[in-house]
């Protein structure tokens, strides 16, 4: 029998990304949401509930060897929800998620993080370069958001030691999806392809599945060439730094009405994922502009 994966927030991005590689990958797929999900791929078991109730976690945790848990109010929710919402879903729901999975024998959880666990310490120095952000440098969240994904990661690696529970966080970048060429020139600030972000809870997964322990964080965003002589450049001409490494990219934005947001004060650093796991992204700006260049719309 396929070890069954719990999927939370299965209605969300996330859910709906990572569901059929799990089942092409040859596991059993049970959606949790606290909304019915109406295009759940074919194989996946689907239920109705919600994290913040532990009843419906208990429920949803019968037979399931690893959780990916993604049920969360995230960064562009923090304009419409209060505080206390944040720690009811991202706090509390998550405790839920931990207890339920230590009473059920569960074998490992994958966390879904933010890259907004960095907060301060994401800001550049005034006048000076870009910040260069990997997962030794501070948690400094400035949200409730990102403390809620402080506190969650805590949890994490508290129920790998209390419960044995192997476990990951995975801190993410901006992968809502959006319009073409906003997502493109997203890769630039920090964004992730969603086939990247579930390509990489697959990986933790398995990872985990078969070692055991508690891997701690890894950053999940898009390959960027950039390199720390381009530090000052990136905030105060981005457009050119982006030229030297994709020579056409200027005139190819321009045409598409695309351009730059504004300087580029952070650069995400993702080799750990690749030291440890093996783990590369595959779809960032490189595969944006070579849609450009042959008149796409879409990233293959």
């Amino acid at each position: 029998m396929s070890d069954l994966i719990l999927v939370t927030g299965g209605a969300g991005t996330l859910g709906r990304s990572v569901a059929p590689v799990l089942l092409e990958a040859g596991y059993a797929v049970r959606l949790l949401d606290i909304r019915a999900i109406e295009d759940a791929p074919m194989g996946a078991e689907t239920l109705i509930g919600d994290v913040r109730e532990p009843a419906d976690v208990r429920s949803a945790m019968a037979g399931v060897t690893g959780v990916i848990h993604a049920a969360a109010w995230h960064g562009i929710h923090l304009g419409d929800h209060a505080r206390d919402e944040f720690w009811d879903l991202n706090v509390r729901g998550t405790y839920h998620v931990f207890e339920a999975a230590a009473a059920a024998g569960v074998r490992a959880v994958v966390l879904s993080s933010t890259m907004g666990v960095y907060g301060d310490s994401r800001r550049p120095a005034d006048g000076g370069p870009a910040q260069w952000i990997g997962e030794d440098l501070p948690r400094r969240p400035s949200e409730i958001y990102g403390v809620s994904k402080v506190i969650s990661e805590e949890l994490s690696q508290a129920y790998a030691r209390m419960a044995g529970i192997a476990g990951a966080a995975l801190r993410y970048g901006m992968f809502v999806p959006e319009p073409f060429h906003h997502a493109g020139i997203r890769f630039l600030y920090g964004g992730v392809d969603e086939r990247d972000v579930a390509r990489a809870n697959l990986v933790v997964l398995q990872r985990l599945l078969r070692d055991g322990g508690h891997l701690g964080a890894f950053n999940v965003l898009s390959e960027l060439p950039f390199k720390a002589d381009d530090g000052l450049a990136l905030r105060q001409d981005p457009l050119a730094v982006v030229g030297r490494y994709w020579p056409d990219a200027p005139r190819l934005l321009e045409a598409a009405g695309a351009k730059p947001w504004g300087p580029i004060d952070e650069v995400y650093e993702i080799g750990r994922a690749e030291a440890i796991l093996g783990f590369r992204p595959k779809w960032g700006f490189e595969q944006y502009v070579e849609a450009l260049r042959s008149g796409r719309d879409r990233l293959v």
